[in-house]
């Protein structure tokens, strides 16, 4: 019987050592995933910075010489043949190890929790029939608030705004940048 329960301990122990090995490989994988993501925010976020800027310098070009338009689309395209792109470093590739079939975890039984969801914020709108005619460095900084905000709040604002609520946050934005005021992005907040 002793030698019965001694075996059912080396069972349970092994057990508990693979499920550890699991949980260990589940959280460097977490980890790699979540700094993945971060790197991805922070390009997208470069991104949208690069698109506002080349926008309004294609606005203050066309306004001050539209005849050098072609000369910037020039030079924009040039950024994006393999030769200067070569010259970047390529990230570093990760090598991920075989491991064991992840665990899934059970469904849960309490079906009484909700979701959490952002609560509604009604927002009302007096309507303009002045609208302000903005400046290049106001639309830039308009529209630096607007790719700051949640695309949860953009979309309210382009909602009561009366615009399309569909699309990226840039596009949104990029919508937006002329219809609103700083105080509107404060309002939604």
């Amino acid at each position: 019987m002793i030698n019965l329960l001694a075996t059912k301990f080396a069972q349970i122990d092994a057990t508990i050592d693979a499920t550890t090995a699991q949980i260990t490989a589940l959280q460097a994988k977490l980890s790699e995933l979540q700094e993945h993501r971060q790197q991805l925010l922070s390009v997208e976020q470069a991104c949208q910075s690069a698109l506002s800027q080349v926008d309004t310098a294609l606005a203050m070009l066309h306004h001050v010489d539209p005849s050098q338009v072609e000369v910037f689309k020039g030079a924009i395209e040039s950024k994006f043949n393999s030769e200067t792109i070569a010259l970047l470093p390529e990230a570093p590739e990760t090598t991920t190890e075989p491991t064991e079939p992840e665990p899934t975890a059970p469904p849960p039984t309490d079906t009484s929790v909700e979701p959490e969801i952002e609560p509604a914020i009604d927002v009302e709108v007096a309507e303009s029939t002045d609208a302000p005619t903005p400046t290049p460095g106001a639309a830039t900084d308009i529209e630096g608030l607007l790719n700051k905000m949640s695309i949860q709040n953009i979309r309210k604002l382009a909602s009561a705004k009366g615009t399309d609520t569909k699309g990226t946050r840039a596009s949104i934005a990029a919508r937006l940048k002329t219809i609103v005021t700083e105080s509107d992005i404060r309002a939604i907040g």
